[in-house]
């Protein structure tokens, strides 16, 4: 009685087991199908495109990599291990009583049908594997009449064998960049497609077949090894030729390239005739048949080696003249791949400031344009000035703070996130998070940039509520309200949503997702707003689209047309390169256009602005949703985004060189100063006739032990200028140098009036944002130095400084409450620089006229002001320049 009581047992323990698998199983499924359903529901043919995209893909690339066509042997290594394996399991291991048959994989054939299905399965599941939405989508876009020029494919087979033209970028220009969409679309998928095929159902299939016995063999208890030899030498022959092939598409081609696809194409030639030769035989592997296998391919390769080794000797002394064609069209490709020949160099021309007395005050009121805009306020000064203006709200945080231009003004906007007060009870954690701080009432708070004041963001942003953002609850859950009823439930602010985003969801499929509206709401629909991160948002709708950058997301700022609000996403591309010669594995990067996303109802606009060929490629596959044109309101606050300009510049920091020779030398490469970001700032670089909003870069010359700068980048973000990229280059001999902004830091903090205000406020005052501007004619830096108030809570303007940039010797240093004192003070310490530099006794008569009344001036003033110290120096230094003057005279 006890063993049947146990049994009855046991199966029910068993059956609740099963049952219990059943429901997560059901659960899981149907939760996934759910999600699926909404999001079908909610975004339409946005979700499903890419999806489709990814299967059309896939299906192709499984198809090519695991469909197997030999109908007539119907062999699957999957179905041949199943049976042998559950066979020896039934006979617990013993191999001798399993029958024979059993091992003989080449007598192993599947019925037709079963055959037929078990490709189409692998297939399907290899979908899974091999999905590309970039694939797909260019296969899609090739039928709907997009060219990728696959005829130009042949071309590319004689680049290994052909040596291009010394310093002459032309030939990566017209034979690799008009096959860039090809390579990098179709190819690199395609190779991985066959590569997977060759090794699984060709490699796999033969090893198999190799290593096991048929059934003559198994009778006899001996391998035959002729056909093993030649099967080997076979498939040593396949990995060669496949060697080959992918050869003609590398990252990098040299002079080496040619005799490495000669020697892979020789030893796979011998290898391939052997196999065939011994297919034939019957023979017993001795010592001298092996050497007789193996000693042609040793001689071919250490040949090759030998070679190629020769060659790198005397590359190495001839380094210009052997790799120097192939540098140059190293420089030519990846100038496209970031775009570097659109860069406009300008040869800098600037020198020390050399001001008159009675020039300064009309100098600041020519450039007061300029300096009521300069950027006095940094992203650490804004954070700190913006956050008591949260006041003591416990329910919303800082998300993000950006750079944003209206009316040719520049303001830190501060866009906020909800979270859940630490205070609130767990129990009530899920009506919190998902029915009441389901938005942010007033979420963007904003400053002057210049003044440092707090400006009332309704005059630019009448909507702030944002329901769709970053970070926070956005990104942690979802939101939801009842539809319907007598619920009178109102959100954080006294909102209730009714935008147009998220979506009803009726009972029962409310109840499975989320099993809480089963008690709470059994018979009304409720409004869900889901994806409320906006980059998870189009991260699912279009995934084409970088939208991380070293693991921090794309930086986007919201927008105004003045009645709604937006955050604008820059769409950036950035595809694989690694079968584009020369391309040494960087990523060929575009900004495609610009994605707006509603702040309330998550209303979406594409706008597409590349000229590239990926953008030509989104724009077939996507016509009816793009936009062509920014619309004027938005092209007034657009900004190019600061990742995709930075990584430019990483890319111009070595390929603005243009020369074999001073690239393969690396004396000419740049770097960007350590710990400096792109500043974004209303200017006048040179060669700009009115004030306009550029992102701005210095940059120094890698290696070099001073802290000069090589020069600075700018892009802009004006109208149809958007992403020009300016370089303002320093000649390397110039006299005059330009300095950075560590040295302008050091000059700075030596400055006796600065250490004696350093003294006085203490350790909490900081140096801000060292930020290099042209005013007028003259290069300067504008410091603000910030000390903060009771507390540490406050920052405040303490002074700003003006800094020469410009250096021969003799650094100029202004301080002032406001920027005019500051830049009216480094005039007048540039005047003193200027009259403190020795006498020229070389100077013509009419220069030295003109620091004689310089001096003179300066007396003047001196004397009025009852500064009768610095009145007699400069009464002496009259003198002593007006006798040269008297004696140059005399000698005339």
């Amino acid at each position: 009685m006890e063993p049947e009581v146990s049994q009855r047992s046991g199966r029910r323990i068993s059956i609740i087991i099963f049952a219990i698998i059943a429901v997560v199983v059901i659960a899981t499924v149907s939760g996934q199908v759910i999600q699926f359903w909404l999001n079908v529901s909610e975004f339409g043919d946005l979700f499903i495109r890419p999806i489709y995209f990814e299967l059309y893909g896939g299906l192709i690339l499984a198809a090519l990599a695991l469909f197997r066509i030999d109908f007539k042997n119907r062999r699957s290594i999957i179905w041949w291990i199943i049976p042998l394996g559950l066979r020896l399991l039934r006979e617990r291991g013993f191999v001798e009583a399993v029958p024979r048959s059993y091992f003989d994989f080449n007598k192993f054939k599947m019925d037709p049908l079963k055959f037929l299905m078990w490709q189409i399965t692998k297939v399907f599941v290899g979908i899974v594997i091999f999905s590309n939405v970039y694939f797909g989508m260019s296969v899609f876009a090739a039928g709907q009449g997009w060219n990728f020029n696959f005829e130009g494919l042949s071309s590319l087979i004689q680049l290994p064998f052909i040596t291009p033209n010394a310093a002459s970028l032309a030939y990566g220009n017209n034979v690799v960049v008009p096959l860039m969409p090809l390579l990098v679309l179709f190819v690199a998928p395609i190779l991985v497609a066959i590569g997977t095929r060759m090794a699984v159902l060709l490699g796999l299939t033969q090893v198999i077949k190799i290593v096991t016995p048929n059934m003559d063999e198994a009778e006899e208890g001996k391998f035959r090894l002729g056909w093993r030899i030649a099967t080997i030498e076979g498939l040593l022959a396949i990995v060669l030729l496949w060697g080959l092939i992918n050869a003609f598409f590398p990252s990098n081609i040299d002079y080496n390239t040619r005799y490495y696809i000669i020697g892979l194409g020789v030893s796979a030639v011998i290898l391939a005739v052997m196999a065939i030769n011994d297919r034939k035989k019957h023979f017993n592997l001795t010592s001298r048949r092996i050497l007789m296998r193996v000693a042609p391919i040793v001689i071919i390769l250490l040949a090759v080696g030998a070679v190629m080794s020769v060659n790198d000797s005397i590359a190495d002394a001839r380094k210009v003249e052997w790799l120097g064609p192939y540098i140059d069209q190293q420089i030519s490709v990846n100038r496209y791949l970031a775009q570097l020949d659109e860069v406009t160099e300008y040869q800098y021309n600037f020198s020390v400031p050399n001001v008159s007395p009675n020039e300064i005050s009309n100098l600041v009121n020519e450039n007061s344009d300029l300096l009521s805009k300069v950027r006095l306020w940094d992203w650490n000064a804004a954070f700190a000035k913006l956050k008591p203006d949260i006041g003591l709200i416990p329910y919303v945080d800082f998300s993000d703070s950006d750079i944003l231009r209206f009316n040719n003004s520049i303001y830190w906007s501060a866009s906020m996130k909800p979270i859940v007060p630490s205070s609130a009870r767990t129990e009530d954690t899920w009506f919190n998070e998902h029915m009441y701080y389901t938005n942010v009432p007033a979420g963007f708070l904003m400053l002057d940039g210049h003044s440092g004041k707090s400006v009332n963001t309704e005059e630019f942003f009448s909507q702030r509520t944002i329901y769709y953002g970053e970070s926070g609850l956005f990104s942690e859950t979802w939101a939801a309200r009842p539809v319907g009823g007598s619920s009178t439930q109102l959100e954080v602010g006294d909102a209730n949503y009714q935008g147009n985003g998220g979506i009803d969801i009726s009972p029962p499929i409310s109840w499975i997702f989320d099993p809480t509206f089963f008690w709470a709401y059994q018979n009304n629909d409720v409004h869900v707003l889901r994806y409320r991160d906006v980059i998870t948002r189009m991260d699912i709708v279009l995934p084409y689209f970088e939208y991380f950058f070293n693991s921090k997301s794309v930086d986007m700022i919201p927008i105004t047309d003045g009645s709604n609000s937006y955050f604008m996403i820059p769409l950036i591309v950035g595809l694989d390169t690694e079968r584009v010669p020369w391309s040494v594995n960087n990523p060929f990067v575009r900004l495609v256009g610009y994605a707006f996303i509603d702040i309330y109802n998550a209303d979406l606009s594409i706008y597409v602005i590349g000229d590239d060929f990926f953008s030509d490629l989104f724009k077939a596959a996507y016509s009816e949703y793009i936009i062509s044109e920014i619309p004027e309101w938005a092209m007034s606050q657009i900004r190019y985004p600061e990742e995709l300009f930075e990584w430019r510049v990483s890319m111009y920091n070595f390929y603005h060189v243009t020369d074999a020779e001073t690239f393969i030398v690396a004396s000419e490469f740049f770097e960007v100063p350590q710990d400096l970001d792109t500043y974004y700032i209303i200017a006048k670089p040179p060669g700009f006739e009115d004030l306009e909003y550029v992102g701005l870069l210095s940059l120094e010359l890698r290696g070099a032990g001073g802290k000069n700068l090589a020069g600075y980048t700018i892009i802009r973000n004006e109208g149809k200028h958007l992403g020009e990229m300016i370089f303002y280059e320093v000649p390397l001999d110039s006299p005059t140098k330009l300095l950075g902004p560590t040295a302008v830091e050091e000059a700075l903090e030596k400055d006796p009036q600065f250490k004696q205000l350093e003294t006085l406020w203490g350790k909490e005052s900081r140096i801000g944002d060292k930020i290099l501007y042209r005013v007028g004619d003259h290069d300067v830096y504008f410091i603000p130095v910030y000390t903060a108030g009771p507390g540490g809570v406050v920052t405040e303007l303490g002074v700003v400084a003006s800094v020469s940039a410009a250096f021969t010797g003799e650094i100029s240093v202004g301080l002032g409450n406001n920027i005019f004192d500051s830049y009216r003070a480094f005039l007048g310490q540039s005047i003193n620089a200027t009259i403190n530099q020795p006498i020229d006794d070389e100077k013509d008569v009419d220069q030295l006229v003109d620091k004689a009344n310089e001096l003179l001036q300066l007396y003047l003033e001196s004397w009025s002001e009852g500064n009768y110290e610095d009145a007699g120096k400069y009464l002496g230094e009259f003198i002593e320049v007006w006798d040269k003057v008297v004696d140059k005279t005399r000698g005339g």
